[in-house]
């Protein structure tokens, strides 16, 4: 097959979800398709886009000419590049990812004008809370353009049962593929070696962004105040948002509980799940969350929200799957807490398991490689489709 993956960045300033892409795509041109990989290039003010080779993985890369913050608003050239691709190709299917972005208008008219099925991974896009976040202005774009270019799709794709059923209560009746997001499984072996120090490590790693949680985090550090417990935080700072939560520590006097690290690279990250006795992602919305399998491979427990679909945290003893309040993160700090080193190992080779079964990329793209099959109708439908 030809396979157009479409997104806005490949930058890792972008998030999850540039890992999650580019892993896809190249696992994708390993089955042995042709894969394009359409991205946007924001220019010097954001880090290095994420390119990893492979012969049968191309690139097109679109300038951004202007741009709101991180939201494109002009890219003059990105439908006749686009159109480009199209042209030289047949047995071809298009994966947009993402939403609300004014240039995807052009993909999904060029899509229908050449009679190219399109799949679009919605990513939480369109999960309860970022709903809330900005309404009104989400509500009008919803119902002036957004709503009538996904229901274009040949289908959509989730990554959870749950976030199926957001979807459906939004009124998109289309079919749904579920298949979740993978993860790189690393040999234990091959982790950076964790640097111990006297307190134990509770380690948060995502975008420093108001959806993450990070004021609850504060305030149930702020209650329990653990004599043996210190807390990283990593990631990309997101509209200045890291100087409200340094502010929040400054203010509740926990300075010497909370050291803000920054972007981290894959070497960095890897060395720090390794190191963590525990990982924290307490958000209040993931349509899945790729850093919890990684922690998870890492053999790092894990606590996290229901704003997750991370239920099997649960199922297989691995961690916490609680609301995203602050008691409920104060209950199960009190509970991880309260572990010796050797639960807190058992639970984290539990989490191991976990992922090695169920997480793997490679079982994540032949999982889309068989629904595009049937998109080009020429295989039979996938047991993962919803109608």
């Amino acid at each position: 097959m030809n396979i157009i993956h479409t997104t806005t960045s490949l930058a890792p300033e972008f998030g999850g979800p540039v890992r999650i892409i580019t892993a896809i795509c190249l696992e994708l041109a390993g089955l042995g398709n042709q894969v394009t990989l359409v991205y946007l290039d924001f220019g010097n003010d954001f880090g290095q886009s994420r390119l990893p080779s492979h012969e049968n993985l191309h690139y097109v890369k679109c300038e951004v000419k202007f741009r709101a913050g991180m939201r494109p608003v002009w890219v003059p050239e990105y439908r006749s590049k686009l159109l480009d691709v199209i042209s030289e190709k047949d047995n071809l299917v298009i994966h947009d990812n993402g939403i609300w972005l004014p240039y995807s208008g052009v993909l999904h008219n060029l899509a229908h004008k050449h009679n190219i099925p399109v799949i679009t991974s919605i990513h939480g896009m369109l999960e309860p809370w970022p709903m809330r976040y900005g309404r009104i202005r989400k509500l009008a774009a919803w119902h002036i353009y957004q709503k009538n270019r996904l229901e274009k799709n040949v289908l959509l794709h989730a990554t959870s049962n749950v976030e199926a059923e957001n979807l459906r209560k939004l009124g998109l009746h289309l079919p749904i593929a579920v298949i979740p997001d993978g993860t790189i499984i690393p040999e234990q072996a091959s982790l950076p070696k964790p640097e111990r120090s006297s307190k134990k490590t509770m380690l948060f790693l995502s975008r420093i962004h108001p959806k993450k949680g990070l004021l609850n985090l504060v305030k149930a550090i702020d209650y329990l105040r653990p004599s043996d417990w210190k807390v990283v935080i990593a990631g990309y700072d997101e509209n200045n948002y890291q100087s409200i939560v340094e502010k929040a520590v400054q203010d509740t006097g926990l300075k010497d509980y909370f050291t803000f690290v920054g972007p981290v690279d894959d070497e960095q990250k890897w060395g720090l799940y390794n190191s963590a006795d525990l990982f924290i992602l307490p958000t209040h919305s993931e349509n899945f969350g790729i850093v919890i399998p990684e922690a998870l491979a890492a053999e790092t427990p894990v606590i996290t929200t229901r704003g997750t679909p991370w239920k099997e945290l649960i199922e297989y003893n691995c961690g916490w799957w609680v609301e995203p309040t602050v008691l409920d993160l104060i209950d199960s700090l009190e509970n991880a807490f309260s572990l010796d080193d050797q639960q807190l190992k058992r639970m984290g080779k539990n989490g191991r398991m976990l992922v090695e079964e169920k997480y793997s990329w490679p079982a994540v793209a032949k999982g889309l490689n068989d629904v595009y099959q049937w998109m080009l109708k020429k295989g039979p439908k996938p047991e993962n489709i919803l109608f």
